[in-house]
């Protein structure tokens, strides 16, 4: 399989193949995106509230409720990893 890496601009659903490239990837292809993500333009505060809302959602559905010793029920869990 031969792969060929190049950025580009999207206009109108339409990838641009650069001119160096046309020969090389004529006929059938499968096209894999990869889009890197912008720093999200949330404030510090913000994200603080964020995750202290869902923790408080977290705790008011008691999912942990019925662990009686959380270090065993900690290494349970980590056996299944092996």
């Amino acid at each position: 399989m031969l792969a060929v890496e190049f950025e580009t601009q999207v206009e109108n659903g339409i990838i641009k193949i650069p001119e160096k490239y046309r020969d090389v990837v004529e006929g059938d292809l499968k096209i894999i995106i990869l889009k890197e993500e912008k720093e999200s333009k949330i404030p510090g505060k913000q994200k603080i509230a964020n995750i202290k809302r869902l923790l408080k959602q977290i705790q008011e559905k008691k999912i942990f409720q019925n662990i009686e010793n959380p270090a065993a029920w900690q290494k349970a869990i980590r056996d299944e990893w092996s």
